[in-house]
């Protein structure tokens, strides 16, 4: 069979990290592909994918506005119609984590991670094989919405009047999203994102924690793709998905298994959106604020002194 030549969108912050990267993608297809590298930095150089069955490699220089996001956007138009699949990367590092390496490796890994037998990525070999998949995320990265819109409703707003998209925020928050804005996608399945306006939206870098355009959209890609009568799910679904596709499982069938298949309580990187968030979303609002507009010294202590309250047992009536 022959298949389209998937092209793989990396937004490259940190050389060093794309250099791993690039190795990880060499070792991952035994058959052409192309790479679209975004980059803010022009001085910066990067290194090519070591691989005979590289097509091409171009990059393309950016300003740093719209964190992956609107580079993503830009590289999409650059390329145009000319694929079918396409994946999306970027050299996450997580400073403020002991375990960035290794969640960036998990993301990476199991878009990458070939079946057994098989010397191509299995999220891709399944989109090849059924159409109807639009998005496939990482691993446990396909998460709920509950709680997880609060900063973003907003932009949210913005975006979806730029992509003239009937949102109600209060509906989306029993959604799911692809947490860390990388995944595997069908190009159709994106189509909206060509849309002019979008570009616009986007806010100038200032090392916001959340609330901006580029956060909002990481929560509208996998909605987009269904929308477009399409199915997203996570790589752990994927199996079974295969499985079924080739037994000649209907759409809705299959729609059902790619949320069924859903392991997010899994994912060892994210934690789950605290209590305290969900019974007063307002609280969450007020530590955005402050993170933005204390000194980062008094902010640290803030942290510290909030923490330690959490930690402390209730007392009771009677105590």
């Amino acid at each position: 069979m022959k298949h389209d030549v998937p092209v793989i969108f990396v937004h490259v912050f940190y050389p060093d990290v794309w250099a791993e990267m690039a190795e990880e993608i060499a070792r991952s297809f035994d058959r052409p592909f192309e790479v679209v590298l975004t980059c803010p930095n022009p001085a910066l150089e990067l290194v090519s994918v070591q691989s005979p069955h590289l097509v091409r490699q171009r990059r393309i220089d950016v300003e740093n506005r719209g964190r992956d996001v609107l580079p993503f956007l830009l590289a999409l138009k650059e390329v145009g119609p000319n694929f079918e699949i396409g994946l999306k990367l970027h050299t996450k590092r997580s400073k403020h984590r002991s375990d960035g390496e290794a969640w960036r490796l998990h993301l990476t890994g199991t878009l990458l991670r070939p079946a057994a037998g098989e010397t191509v990525p299995e999220p891709l070999a399944l989109m090849e094989e059924d159409t109807r998949l639009g998005l496939v995320a990482p691993a446990n990265h396909m998460l709920s919405l509950d709680s997880r819109i609060g900063l973003n409703a907003r932009a949210l707003r913005r975006v979806a009047d730029a992509l003239q998209l009937p949102l109600d925020l209060e509906a989306l928050e029993s959604d799911h999203f692809a947490a860390s804005s990388m995944f595997w996608f069908r190009r159709s399945a994106l189509e909206a994102l060509n849309e002019p306006k979008l570009k616009t939206l986007f806010e100038r870098e200032k090392g916001q924690l959340d609330g901006t355009v580029a956060h909002a959209l990481e929560r509208l890609f996998a909605l987009l793709a269904e929308r477009r009568g399409m199915i997203a799910t996570a790589a752990e679904a994927v199996p079974a998905l295969r499985r079924a596709s080739r037994e000649g499982a209907s759409f809705s069938e299959m729609a059902s298994l790619a949320r069924t298949e859903l392991r997010p309580l899994e994912n060892p990187f994210i934690l789950p959106v605290p209590e305290l968030w969900r019974r007063y979303p307002r609280l969450m609002l007020v530590a955005h604020h402050l993170y933005h507009h204390l000194p980062r010294p008094m902010f640290v202590v803030a942290r510290v002194v909030f923490r330690i309250m959490m930690r402390r047992p209730r007392r009771s009536i009677s105590g």
